[in-house]
């Protein structure tokens, strides 16, 4: 499998062993569709790469944070209960979306005693420093610090003098003191872990000192969050956080970005309920993963159709001839190994399905093959299907009529 670095924009060669880290939710609030997009393109990726080899994969979840806090004020709740509430929605959801579920899902509230301890090493080390007990990174000793993005940290850098707690306004927390909301006895302070400390403590715990092959995440986690990411790691171990960088492109409704801060964002839950996963499924992954998608009555409506074509094929083609078992297709795995093309996946899948209207059998294997890479549930009804075969064999055509659209589910 080839993916294409969004740093370097070169394409390099994963191996047999993949380890894998995606940003995970901050569990505070209804997942928005956009919410869900790397999910869903990281699980296809991981469904790809998992066929020859193994994938470490870790998804976090982030169930500490300010806006966690604000929710519960705003609810009159513990920040327990609305974190607790969220993360079940959201694990409901990777559910619902037919996701394989990560190797790991590590929680920041059950990792804080490590996390005070990688940053303590920070610390000791001279890349971080107390002020009025929180801890700040100093990006002056990161001679890297935003080089990729093109930063200048001499721009960014201000005299030590004019500033009262931090050493440099761009200086980032890794522990905030604090009184409001949870917080936890540390060297420093009462308080709790800023957030772009979590990600890069969750990667040197899981996977050592070595780095990841591929970190991926939505395009908005560039800059601040990897960045800051990169330069903890970089600072603790040595080494570079990731071999490759992949970032999901945004999602738009109608030409305007969605975002809950705009208050313009669609529920995934809601979603669902109105149309089907699998329809949300075919739109978050059948443009390509680094494109921002744009969510219109028209984009609904070709997914819809997709759906309904591949709906009508299987049904066709078992009424007609049998149900068969799925069997590789080299030439979707080649596809989607190539930096992960759905686009051109999604191509080659209505290829296939012409070739299943005309009763092609390999090509009726392939696509129920193809369907559980890109993670599109079909329930075939083999009951229903005898029963169908039966009513309309003895010319009870409504029941018949009945039990074709109750066949396959998808």
């Amino acid at each position: 499998m080839e993916v294409k670095d969004f740093f370097t924009n070169k394409k390099n060669k994963l191996g047999n062993k993949i380890n894998l880290y995606v940003c995970g939710p901050t569990v505070y609030d209804e997942p928005h569709i956009g919410n869900m997009r790397p999910i869903v393109i990281f699980d296809i990726f991981n469904k790809v790469a998992s066929l020859n080899g193994d994938v470490n994969f870790t998804h976090n979840i982030t169930d500490i944070d300010d806006k966690i806090i604000a929710k519960a004020i705003k609810e009159n709740k513990s920040e327990k209960e609305i974190s607790k509430k969220y993360t079940k929605k959201y694990l409901n959801l990777l559910s619902n979306l037919n996701i394989t579920t990560p190797t790991h899902m590590p929680k920041v509230s059950e990792n804080v005693p490590g996390m005070i301890k990688f940053i303590d090493s920070l610390v000791d080390k001279g890349f971080a420093y107390e002020a009025k007990g929180s801890v700040y990174f100093n990006i002056k000793f990161d001679k890297n610090y935003g080089k990729i993005v093109n930063l200048n940290i001499k721009e960014l850098l201000f005299h030590e003098k004019d500033i009262l707690e931090k050493r440099n306004p761009h200086d980032f927390a890794l522990w905030k003191k604090t009184e409001e909301g949870i917080s936890f006895t540390s060297p420093w302070s009462k308080g709790r872990p800023g957030w772009h400390t979590e990600c890069a403590y969750f990667i040197k715990k899981i996977y050592g000192n070595n780095g990841i092959d591929v970190h991926g995440g939505g395009i908005d986690l560039k800059f601040p969050h990897h960045i800051n990411e990169m330069s903890q790691y970089h600072a603790e171990t040595g080494n570079e956080l990731a071999k490759t960088w992949m970032y999901v492109g945004h999602v738009q409704i109608d030409d305007e970005k969605m975002s809950k801060s705009l208050n313009n964002f669609w529920g995934a839950n809601k979603f669902i309920n109105q149309y089907s996963a699998n329809i949300l499924r075919v739109i978050l992954s059948s443009i390509k993963y680094t494109k921002p998608i744009n969510i219109n009555e028209n984009l609904i409506n070709n997914a819809k159709d997709t759906i309904s074509k591949i709906r009508n094929s299987i049904k066709t083609f078992i009424i007609s001839k049998k149900i068969l078992e799925p069997i590789k297709d080299s030439t979707m795995i080649d596809i989607l190994s190539n930096d992960l093309d759905t686009s051109a996946g999604f191509t080659y899948l209505f290829e296939l399905l012409k070739k299943v209207n005309d009763g092609n059998e390999e090509a009726f294997q392939k696509l129920l093959f193809n369907l559980e890479i890109l993670g599109i549930k079909a329930d075939i009804d083999e009951n229903k299907l005898n029963a169908y075969k039966e009513a309309h064999n003895e010319n009870n055509y409504e029941l018949s009529d009945k039990l074709r659209k109750e066949i396959v589910i998808l």
